[in-house]
């Protein structure tokens, strides 16, 4: 675990950060919940080379139509992949957002993917259609609880509708997942 975690020092004032081993009590506490198994751990893309484009979705998947992953985000994902290979965590399910960005990240952080739509960013479509999307998700999840670990990756507006939570391109949030299919997070990865 060698992926490092920024954290402002509270009460410091020069905008300075720590940096600590993600093997840190946030990093531990990630691995400990995915190793018990009925988890999801949902990761906003990774980061991409640019936010020059407008947020696309190509019916085509000509990912040049897109916004892709730089460099960064690539090795964003790997050490994400790392970290959970040396851990032996395992996933029942990995789910990705159509966004070629969502699904090169899947693949990279998790060696597979399978595309579901309602991972579609929530800017995409009518409130309505989100609110779907969300639920969709959602009843997903509860069939999932209490079983095995579910990972999902998206932008950041659909975890924050899942989670309440803000997440910078290629982190992940941790969570137990309740009978109900909604989300008690429990940790954040930075890789």
């Amino acid at each position: 675990m060698r992926d490092e975690v920024q954290h402002v020092v509270p009460g410091r004032h020069d905008g300075r950060t720590v940096r600590r081993r993600a093997g840190s009590a946030r990093g531990r506490a990630a691995i400990k919940a995915l190793t018990q198994g009925g988890h999801a751990i949902l990761m906003r893309h990774a980061k991409i080379s640019a936010h020059a484009k407008a947020m696309v979705l190509d019916p085509n998947g000509n990912c040049a139509n897109e916004e892709n992953l730089s460099d960064d985000g690539r090795a964003q994902s790997g050490r994400l992949k790392a970290m959970l290979d040396q851990a032996g965590i395992k996933f029942d399910a990995v789910l990705t957002s159509p966004f070629c960005r969502a699904r090169e990240t899947a693949q990279l952080a998790f060696g597979r993917a399978t595309v579901d739509s309602n991972l579609t960013a929530l800017e995409i479509g009518t409130q309505a259609q989100g609110q779907a999307r969300t639920q969709g998700i959602t009843d997903l999840l509860a069939r999932h609880a209490g079983k095995g670990n579910v990972a999902l990756v998206t932008h950041r507006p659909n975890i924050d509708a899942l989670t309440m939570e803000l997440v910078e391109e290629g982190e992940a949030v941790v969570a137990r997942i309740q009978p109900n299919g909604m989300l008690d997070v429990v940790a954040r990865i930075k890789p």
